[in-house]
């Protein structure tokens, strides 16, 4: 009997990737907000729709304090497209009001072969 290694004939799952700058989020004296940039890029070749972005909420002492659930045409206003081709990326600036501690964002979608995909990535708050 012989093995091909690396064959296994299964279809490629896409891997995204989320990436804040600058994080830490400088705190802004206009407005009291934060500002910064969000990228989301697929990493493994298979092309990705994005059907939510959730950040989730913790306070100083890491306790859970909520979580805003974003759709897909919310996704569409800030990244103007919700489809992440193979091996690209989608870009946002946002505008923040939170005042917690840090925030989990989470990305989930399906990629061009309907596996789920799902990516985390963190976004710390400096003190105001």
């Amino acid at each position: 009997m012989m093995a091909l290694s690396g064959c296994s004939g299964l279809p490629k799952i896409a891997k995204l990737n989320i990436s804040i700058e600058p994080n830490p989020l400088p705190y802004s004296n206009e407005g009291g907000r934060w500002y910064y940039a969000m990228s989301i890029s697929e990493s493994n070749g298979v092309g990705v729709s994005i059907t939510s972005l959730i950040f989730s909420y913790y306070d100083q002492e890491d306790q859970f304090m909520g979580a805003q659930i974003f759709g897909v045409s919310e996704f569409l206003e800030w990244f103007k497209a919700n489809y992440i081709s193979a091996f690209s990326m989608v870009q946002s600036g946002i505008v923040s009001l939170s005042s917690r501690r840090y925030a989990i964002v989470t990305a989930e979608g399906i990629d061009d072969n309907n596996n789920p995909i799902e990516a985390t990535g963190r976004l710390d708050f400096l003190s105001q």
